[in-house]
């Protein structure tokens, strides 16, 4: 329910969402905009949606890293993202909130500190930038800056020669959670956020068609070994929302990875593999394949605590 005085009618995204948030992510190639993220991370962030003339809102309210509003997705102009920025000012106002804003793109960020006249103080976090990849490249690994690469797909090969790939659908949904399951078990720390996104992987699995999402399995011989699940953020970029590999298995990173980039349309220009989350080796696996953009994103908080007064 919302207040009777809010103009933006805020709830938890559902599948039965997902084709109406779609029509508001035309060109986005931020993660965040993923619907299946929506959904799928909707506990997590708890993240609620509201849609109001054409556009998608979004609020989330986890404290430990994401806190308010986002910038309204599908405006068609200026104007319309002024008229959605009063919409979420009027929101704000309606449910107490102070009014915060996170996930801001450069732009989007120079947009709002027009639009507000500096009412806001801006921060980033490097852990939430998105790492985005030409499909190409990764498809082919060229040259010099892919040597390593190479030669850690060559080197699985020549261990596990008897290797191919699949496109995951429900029949070998089963196999692509062993892989998380075994994965997760192998893992030193025991962390709250790794059950999480095992929840979540498997939700995923549960929703394929709903979400439209789609992925690859690499099999060694008989056994799973590696996968991916991925979803089009927009007809040209796809986010690639979980890898991961079966550790007997641990070299089939590369492979996966550059399979993966062969299977996709070659409509498909850019790959969004998402956040490092601050996380060391995270980090240094997304820079080694050097990406094409680093996507920064900004949160912004009212210069004082009466902001959110209409």
């Amino acid at each position: 329910m919302f207040p009777p005085s809010s103009p933006l009618p805020f709830a938890p995204p559902t599948p039965a969402d997902a084709s109406l948030m779609r029509r508001c992510t035309e060109g986005a190639c931020s993660s965040d905009l993923a619907v299946a993220n929506l959904v799928l991370l909707q506990g997590k962030y708890h993240t609620t949606v509201a849609q109001a003339e054409g556009m998608l809102f979004r609020h989330y309210e986890q404290n430990a890293r994401l806190l308010g509003y986002a910038f309204p997705a599908g405006a068609r102009d200026a104007e319309g993202a002024r008229r959605g920025l009063e919409l979420i000012r009027g929101d704000a106002a309606a449910r107490g909130r102070e009014l915060r804003f996170c996930l801001l793109t450069a732009e989007q960020r120079s947009f709002l500190e027009e639009w507000s006249s500096g009412e806001f103080i801006y921060t980033t976090d490097r852990g939430d930038v998105d790492y985005l990849y030409r499909r190409e490249l990764l498809a082919d690994l060229p040259g010099t800056p892919y040597h390593a690469k190479r030669n850690h797909i060559s080197r699985f090969t020549r261990d596990f020669p008897e290797w191919s790939t699949r496109q995951l659908c429900r029949d070998n949904a089963a196999d692509a959670l062993g892989i998380a399951e075994a994965w997760l078990a192998a893992q030193e720390e025991d962390a709250p956020a790794l059950h999480h996104e095992l929840n979540a992987i498997s939700r995923a699995l549960e929703l394929l068609e709903p979400l439209q999402l789609f992925g690859l399995l690499l099999y060694v011989e008989s056994q799973p070994a590696a996968m991916a699940i991925a979803s089009f953020i927009s007809d040209q970029v796809v986010d690639i929302h979980y890898e991961k590999c079966a550790p007997a298995f641990r070299g089939a990173y590369a492979l996966i990875n550059r399979e993966f980039a062969r299977s996709l349309p070659v409509s498909c220009t850019l790959i969004n593999r998402e956040e490092d989350l601050n996380t060391p080796g995270l980090r240094q696996a997304k820079l080694s394949y050097h990406p094409f953009l680093i996507l920064e994103k900004f949160s912004a908080r009212p210069c004082t605590a009466t902001a959110f007064i209409g």
